[in-house]
């Protein structure tokens, strides 16, 4: 299938890429900007401009400087990916003083309407080369500038913003708990998870524990992995796991450390015993089992 460049797209050509940079947002220890996006609101969306258009961060003996009249904003969809999701487009304003040491350009009323229709629905694709590791390109190079025109391809243009990360497939799914909630909300999600069984994994972050569990139908009930994961979105978030509530302040500790992924797949007429069996197969693989006799007793399984 041919793909389509992305800086075409948004209207930038030969003539007029000169004036622009492109700044490559990535996801940092402890901060998602992808969920702030998925998710927001007039403050949280504040919280990721000041993310995007920072300057010098605190501690941070390098200055990120932004090199064009405009700058092109794209997030990172996941730290292991090549998927950045399109975040605006907006004049290059001053550097401004935010307080303890974190200086940002100024990007409230520089963001240029033209652009708009395709913030959080333009999802492109582009390879970082070995080297340069920095967030900031600017496109008056002609190096860069060809980079991007040939490199940076469309992956999707979605028919509404974003609320959830695109769907990676089964084996790729790895998100944490504010994803979580809003893929369980996301149809393109719902439909994934909700037409297959299966054996899922919980990772406590903050310790390396595990938690393997599954979804399976039963007593005629068509049950997909849908169902599972709604139960830990919402409520304490433990699913009734008395281990997990066992956690001080559950709550918040799953929501500031836990990440979800899928382990094994099932379409919806495999039999549970079936299911079951390879739980129980990942839970020893995985020593997922929390056992009082062990010397270092570790996992939330019982």
């Amino acid at each position: 299938m041919e793909t389509i460049q992305a800086l075409p797209l948004l209207g930038i050509n030969e003539q007029n890429i000169d004036k622009y940079a492109v700044r490559l947002s990535r996801v940092l220890p402890g901060y998602n900007p992808t969920t702030v996006f998925f998710n927001s609101n007039e403050e949280t969306r504040d919280e990721l401009n000041n993310h995007m258009f920072g300057y010098r961060w605190p501690g941070d003996r390098k200055t990120h400087q932004i090199h064009g009249e405009i700058v092109l904003q794209f997030l990172q969809i996941d730290k292991f990916s090549s998927s950045y999701v399109f975040a605006g487009a907006y004049h290059v304003g001053s550097v401004i003083e935010k307080g303890s040491g974190f200086t940002i350009y100024d990007w409230h009323g520089q963001e240029i309407s033209d652009y708009h229709a395709f913030i959080g629905r333009l999802v492109v694709n582009y390879p970082r080369k070995p080297g340069y590791t920095g967030m900031d390109f600017r496109l008056n190079k002609v190096e860069n500038a060809k980079s991007f025109m040939e490199s940076m391809t469309v992956e999707s243009v979605e028919a509404s913003p974003l609320t959830a990360r695109p769907f990676p497939g089964y084996a790729n799914v790895r998100i944490n708990h504010a994803e979580l909630v809003s893929a369980v909300n996301n149809s393109q999600w719902r439909t994934a998870l909700d037409n297959v069984q299966g054996v899922y994994l919980q990772t406590d972050t903050s310790n390396g524990w595990h938690y393997v569990g599954s979804a399976y139908s039963q007593q005629g009930e068509h049950i997909g992995i849908l169902s599972r994961w709604e139960e830990y979105a919402d409520g304490d978030h433990t699913g009734g796991n008395k281990l997990l509530q066992a956690i001080p302040n559950a709550s918040f500790h799953i929501e500031q450390y836990f990440e979800y992924s899928i382990l094994e797949i099932f379409d919806m007429h495999a039999k549970s015993q079936d299911i079951i069996s390879r739980e129980h197969w990942w839970m020893k693989t995985l020593s997922s089992m929390h056992r009082e006799t062990d010397l270092h007793p570790h996992g939330y399984n019982n």
